[in-house]
């Protein structure tokens, strides 16, 4: 495995993942990383905590936020199929404009999982959104946790047979959650003052390039700054196609791991950028 200087997609409680902001630093030294960015779902709830620790272990952090917007915007087929999720870099963590929209956000998500759990209870399965908020832990609750509760039941072994069978967008306990516009996304990070980045543009599921390049085109005519060209879920073939996606566009070029912690198979520091490609990167943030 590679040697990266630092990853710059990874998740805390203060979202979906299993370990708290304060213990990603110490994680990523022991990792080898020099840099890394936090990144949780639609939150800045755990920037100050994970900067504080960064500095305590010598790690550079750059604040950053994950924010979910609706696919079929820029999908050729104009399908809700897929996720499009935009990584906002160098964001401001008090930033006005993002505290009014995660409000919003939470409570888009609060109404989507009541209904999941609903769902689930019509499918005859006894799970409660009491304990999905137990599980969660704080106020971000996402389709992960009501995974652990099934998990936890014995409903399912793992999160991957939960998504399948009830959570994804094939399950049967499925809900389409309202979700922010790519344009709105977009806006919101460099209102934040921020660098706005198309992360893991595989799961938008386009496998043709010409749909693909349709989506990053409208992207980026919205202001797109980069393209998350590594990442856990893209093998080599996927890794040199966005490079050099991002090179003909002219876009700033990112990677990280996508890091939950235990109850997802990705390491830490298992994808990311070298010296070399983090130093352009901040110096590109640093002129915009």
């Amino acid at each position: 495995m590679p040697t990266f200087f630092a990853d710059l997609h990874m998740h805390s409680t203060a979202s979906d993942g299993s370990d708290p902001p304060r213990a990603l630093p110490q994680l990523a030294r022991a990792a080898g990383l020099h840099a890394i960015a936090l990144t949780d779902h639609d939150t800045a709830a755990g920037l100050h905590e994970c900067a504080d620790a960064c500095r305590k272990h010598k790690i550079t952090f750059v604040p950053g936020i994950e924010l979910s917007a609706d696919p079929a915007a820029v999908r050729p087929d104009r399908q809700p199929t897929g996720t499009l999720h935009l990584l906002g870099y160098f964001i401001a963590p008090d930033s006005p404009a993002l505290s009014e929209a995660e409000l919003h956000l939470r409570e888009a998500r609060k109404t989507r999982n009541q209904r999941v759990v609903e769902r689930l209870r019509e499918l005859g399965v006894n799970v409660t959104y009491e304990q999905v908020v137990e599980q969660a832990g704080g106020d971000i609750i996402g389709r992960p946790h009501i995974a652990r509760v099934l998990i936890n039941k014995g409903y399912v072994r793992t999160t991957h047979e939960a998504f399948d069978r009830y959570l994804g967008q094939r399950g049967a306990a499925y809900v389409q959650r309202d979700r922010l516009s790519p344009a709105q996304a977009i806006e919101l990070i460099h209102r934040a003052g921020g660098i706005a980045v198309l992360a893991h543009p595989i799961q938008l599921r386009l496998d043709e390039p010409d749909q693909l390049d349709h989506a990053v085109a409208k992207l980026v005519d919205l202001g797109l700054d980069g393209l998350e060209v590594r990442h856990s879920d893209h093998d080599g073939s996927a890794i040199r196609r966005y490079q050099n996606m991002a090179e003909r566009r002219n876009l700033l070029i990112t990677g990280g791991s996508d890091y939950h912690g235990p109850q997802k198979p990705v390491q830490i520091a298992s994808q990311g950028l070298d010296r070399a490609a983090f130093e352009r990167l901040c110096a590109s943030a640093e002129r915009r």
